[in-house]
């Protein structure tokens, strides 16, 4: 199973070059339920160790919920969704990991 989030994962960060733990878990190549969420996590995380994605909080601001999101490694996820006005912050995970 592990492979296959890796493959969603690392699929996802090329448009539009970012997602959130939440994408992954409703990818339709999959089937995941809510419970999968640490796992998806962890994989995202080794990830990250490898160097091959970004790790962030997403904040979302309408719902109130923070997520974990993945990014490339050279999208500056915090600066693209204030220029963009998105509905959504995001802090580099290692601040608040």
């Amino acid at each position: 199973m592990d492979e296959k989030i890796e493959k969603i994962i690392l699929d996802r960060i090329e448009k539009p070059g970012w997602f959130s733990t939440r994408a992954v878990l409703r990818d339709p190549r999959a089937q995941f339920s809510d419970e999968d969420l640490p796992r998806v996590e962890a994989v995202m995380k080794r990830l990250a160790e490898k160097g091959l994605v970004t790790l962030w909080r997403l904040i979302l601001e309408q719902e109130g919920v923070e997520l974990l999101a993945a990014s490339r490694p050279d999208l500056e996820l915090d600066k693209d969704l204030e220029q963009r006005g998105a509905w959504a912050k995001a802090v580099r995970y290692e601040e608040h990991g």
